[in-house]
């Protein structure tokens, strides 16, 4: 006998609280666990519409709600608790299932996803992760990532990431002996005027939040008619002087991949999609630039949209034993002692009432300013009192395993500083500013070069092969440090021009060209000035 549901009457308007008690599972619910309740019609499979609809047609099932199974003796509420969240868990199946995107992400409904509908009814690739399963590493849906990213810890340690990550940017220069200062200036300020360091926060954040961020390239083209499927050639041919209009930022659960290679390993598109559907307008790739610093395996692309593992998802056991953790000292501390009454519990046998009077007494003068009359042959009161030593410990390495999730030094994190004699974190930030220069090697250096060729076509129509950029160093001395680096710097070039190593004019040139000295801003003509004339 097929199973009831009870869907029309979750999207009724006489009815606003869903009962999930006798629900099908829907596609909707298998996608996404945490959401259904809030999830639109529209995402619900076919298949349970049809059922919902013949449901509507004939008499409806009366269906007794099912009563939780008493439990088994030796199992308290922690147990309990632990075999709901591995019910809660997706099923082996979904680890391998393809992303399923709200409809009206493709436009005509047409299906490009090759032959990864197979891995999910294997069962030899899905024993072993049995156990990768119950530790929650499946996808978990864009709206779980986005109702995490609301949450104060997954939220600063991704921002705090994306704000390093771009706080001292970059800095452009030049190869060669050709003056192109003009050129660089351009440059800035066509990046000032299209945002780009704040569109590329806004990736790392995504990068952060959902494991993927898309940044769409603006030219002008059409959404209809199209001009966006057809790739975008960073030629002077294909790419016309003057058409750059903005660089815009989409989060990855308004996209789904069109069409990618599974056969041939040896193919360029094999698992990297060559088109994009986004709410039906289909982009070449080279239209929607990809920013992924943790990709996944390609077994799991399709599920992870073709995105990468978020840092919210990773973080997620760490987090949660970070929660647990703060609010057991919490409660601990709100009644971490218990006054303890010994009497003659015979003498209230026939009176209970009595007793309960004389507590009740007691809670109502209980404090410094209170007195309670005890009876001295019959009566005791004791304090017990709830150890305390090491809790503060506890939360602290339960605080710190968030940090090393993030890779994040506590002071960055919490802003709390070590404490302790002659205690500095020195060293775990310079170790972090390395982290965040590789982050910005891996998430940044290719599209961000893509985006300084399309500037240069879009500024000269032409590419400028000497024109390069760097990631400036986040490690910045004091002023002392910077005087004392100077002063080597001269006392060096002073020496390779006695030396004859370097001419006057080639150590003037370095020292014009130096951003980070003194002389950064200073005009200095090619040929140095003659020496003052001594006077008599």
């Amino acid at each position: 006998m097929p199973r009831p549901t009870v869907l029309s009457r979750w999207f009724s308007p006489r009815h606003t609280t869903p009962d999930l008690s006798t629900a099908a599972p829907s596609e909707a619910a298998r996608q996404f666990p945490h959401a259904v309740s809030h999830f639109p019609r529209h995402a619900i499979s076919r298949a349970t519409r049809d059922t919902d609809r013949t449901l509507r047609q004939e008499p409806r099932l009366t269906v007794p709600r099912p009563q939780p199974a008493p439990p088994s003796p030796g199992i308290g509420p922690r147990d309990m608790a632990e075999t709901l969240r591995v019910q809660s868990l997706p099923a082996q199946a979904d680890v391998f299932r393809p992303y399923q995107p709200p409809k009206g992400v493709r436009g005509d409904g047409r299906t490009h996803l090759a032959m990864d509908s197979a891995a999910s009814t294997n069962p030899g690739l899905l024993g072993w992760l049995r156990q990768a399963v119950a530790e929650g590493v499946a996808f978990p849906g864009y709206p779980r990532l986005a109702e995490l990213s609301q949450r104060a810890e997954y939220r600063h340690m991704v921002e705090v990431i994306a704000a390093e990550a771009t706080r001292e940017w970059i800095t452009f220069r030049a190869r060669g002996t050709a003056d192109k200062k003009q050129r660089l200036a351009d440059i800035e300020r066509e990046f000032t005027r299209l945002n780009v360091r704040d569109v590329l926060r806004r990736m790392a954040e995504y990068d952060g939040y959902y494991g993927m961020g898309l940044l769409y390239v603006d030219t002008g083209q059409p959404r209809t008619g199209g001009g966006l499927e057809t790739p975008l050639l960073l030629r002077p041919e294909t790419f016309r002087k003057g058409s750059l209009r903005a660089l815009v930022p989409i989060e990855p659960v308004w996209t789904t991949p069109d069409q990618y290679d599974t056969a041939n390993p040896l193919s360029t598109e094999f698992y990297q999609p060559s088109r994009w559907w986004v709410q039906g307008g289909l982009l070449h790739s080279t239209r929607l630039l990809q920013f992924v610093s943790r990709p996944v395996p390609d077994l799991l692309k399709p599920a992870y949209n073709f995105g990468g593992l978020s840092l919210s998802q990773m973080a997620r056991p760490a987090v949660e034993n970070w929660l647990r953790t703060r609010q057991s000292v919490s409660d601990l501390l709100n009644a971490f002692s218990i006054v303890a009454l010994s009497t003659d519990m015979s003498a209230y046998a026939q009176d209970p009432e009595g007793l309960l009077s004389r507590i009740e007494a007691f809670n109502r003068f209980r404090s410094n300013r209170g007195t309670f009359v005890l009876d001295k042959d019959r009566e005791k009161l004791e304090l017990l009192a709830a150890p305390l030593a090491g809790l503060d410990r506890l939360q602290a390495q339960a605080q710190e395993q968030m940090c090393a999730v993030a890779q994040e030094p506590l002071v960055k994190f919490t802003g709390i500083t070590p404490s302790g004699l002659n205690a500095s974190a020195d060293g775990e930030i310079r170790v972090f500013y390395d982290r965040v220069h590789a982050f910005q090697e891996t998430l940044y250096r290719k599209n961000l070069t893509t985006i300084l060729h399309m500037v240069m076509l879009n500024l000269w129509g032409e590419i400028d092969p000497d024109i390069d950029f760097t990631f400036v160093s986040l490690w910045q001395m004091d002023e002392l440090a910077r005087a004392t680096l100077q002063k080597t710097r001269a006392d060096i070039d002073a020496q390779n021009i006695r030396s004859g190593i370097i001419t006057p004019a080639e150590a003037r040139s370095r020292t014009a060209h130096d951003t980070s000295g003194q002389y950064a801003t200073v005009s200095l003509p090619a040929k140095p000035p003659s020496p003052p004339t001594p006077q008599a």
